[in-house]
């Protein structure tokens, strides 16, 4: 079958694109020009990228669209006309998930961490899965992978019940929390598409939450399986120190393990694993021995490099609970250093309705400093101003600097001659990461 991808470069996209090729397909892409890191793997797998043209679909048997298009775009429009059908990711990726024993990573926070860390542990497990995640997984190099087995684990997001689409046999889920205020309600809102989702589980499936959050009020007509630090979970930790923790499975003690991943949040992202392990009964030496040689998925919480002594990490963080988390996984690690939080806020819309939560986020931080809101492609109109989140996160720390993104390299450039050690986090799901990448590309170059 020849399908084709507009907007192959996208994170989910690419790596759809992958599977389908090394599936037998014949799959072209195309997308804008400018780089991203999904252009050398897809270059790898030998799907050439085209710049849009309405005769990329012509020989199409298929179309998949990524969600950044509409149906006004040029290829989209060729293929309603020569009535090609048009799959969004989701549904294509659905049409995948019922060709395989489906494992959903589900959740608002942790989901790319944690499909990470399953897919490698069934790939230390010789089970041989096939892998589809939104980020570069460290550890498969990639962030596709195609397998021999019958597992495929899946990054299932719950942003319009996109995960409604998918049918999975086991479903993880890491947390319940109010985001993507443009499409979900409230809270409630957000909780009903996740139990929808869990009511689509088999009987003879497993339904794997975290139980330290709203998750653990789902209910399943399967096996459920709960996880956490809570020691009323059926998988549990105790923390022994930085990184380091005891498993306990139904009160009894299963063993040690040990995670470079910093944060509370990585140590029940681990547990996770466990539960998905103990399912397959995966040994407790190849989740020890998985875990122990995870090094983490891009942009989350990814150390990227030195400004003279202070340190730059960089993450994915865009919503309160996740830079919470991420804030206090930094300080907990580097207590004697002055953390420096660099947030760009992502839409407007999410801004707006979650300001107060935003405020009073950066707690674990020794000084806020946010620049520019990055609005989504699908928002017509400014709903906030930066200003107003300013002014509010003022009353909240004790110290608050708005640096406008234009300004931000040269500010960390003088920042990096400051004598006192800092870490230095830039946050959000924009482009807030490059600032990092050029003023160390910088500093590199005048060394």
């Amino acid at each position: 079958m020849r399908i084709h991808f507009t907007g192959v470069k996208g994170s989910g996209m690419s790596s759809l694109a992958q599977i389908f090729k090394l599936k037998g397909h014949e799959v072209t892409g195309s997308d804008v020009t400018e780089t991203f890191f999904t252009d050398k793997l897809l270059e790898q797998a030998g799907i050439e990228v085209l710049p849009f043209h309405h005769e990329n679909v012509r020989q199409a048997d298929i179309v998949c669209a990524s969600a950044a298009y509409s149906l006004a775009h040029v290829e989209l429009q060729e293929a309603s006309r020569r009535q090609i059908p048009i799959l969004t990711y989701p549904m294509l990726l659905g049409a995948l998930t019922k060709e395989y024993e489906t494992i959903l990573i589900t959740g608002t926070h942790g989901k790319t961490t944690t499909t990470g860390l399953v897919g490698s542990l069934l790939v230390n497990a010789g089970l041989d899965p096939t892998i589809v995640v939104g980020s570069y997984i460290e550890t498969l190099k990639n962030n596709a992978r195609y397998g021999a087995g019958r597992q495929l684990v899946v990054e299932a997001c719950e942003y319009k019940r996109h995960f409604l689409h998918y049918e999975g046999k086991v479903m993880v889920v890491t947390n319940i929390d109010f985001d993507h205020p443009d499409y979900f309600q409230d809270i409630q809102d957000t909780f009903n598409a996740f139990q929808e989702c869990a009511a689509k589980l088999p009987e003879d499936g497993a339904l794997i939450v975290c139980g330290d959050n709203l998750a653990r009020n789902l209910q399943a007509p399967c096996r459920v399986i709960s996880y956490g630090l809570s020691e009323e979970n059926d998988v549990y930790a105790v923390k022994k120190g930085p990184g380091q923790f005891k498993v306990y499975v139904h009160g009894e003690h299963l063993g040690d393990m040990t995670t470079p991943l910093l944060g509370e949040h990585n140590i029940q992202n681990a547990l996770a694993m466990v539960a998905v392990g103990l399912y397959y009964n995966v040994p407790f030496s190849v989740m020890q021995r998985t875990l122990t040689g995870y090094v983490g998925v891009k942009r989350r919480l990814e150390l990227k490099g030195q400004l003279n002594q202070h340190l730059v990490f960089d993450d994915y963080a865009h919503h309160p609970t996740e830079i919470r988390v991420t804030l206090h996984a930094v300080k907990e690690s580097y207590p004697h250093a002055n953390v420096v939080s660099i947030f760009q806020p992502h839409t407007y819309t999410r801004t707006k309705k979650l300001l107060s939560e935003f405020a009073q986020s950066f707690q674990a931080a020794d000084w806020v400093v946010l620049t520019d809101i990055f609005a989504s492609e699908r928002e017509k109109e400014k709903l906030i101003d930066i200003s107003d989140l300013v002014e509010e996160t003022k009353k909240h720390h004790p110290r608050v600097t708005y640096v406008p993104k234009a300004k931000l390299i040269d500010w960390l450039e003088e920042m990096s001659r400051v004598d006192d050690d800092h870490v230095f986090l830039t946050m959000g799901a924009g482009d807030i990461y490059k600032e990092g990448e050029k003023v160390l590309e910088k500093l590199k170059m005048s060394s």
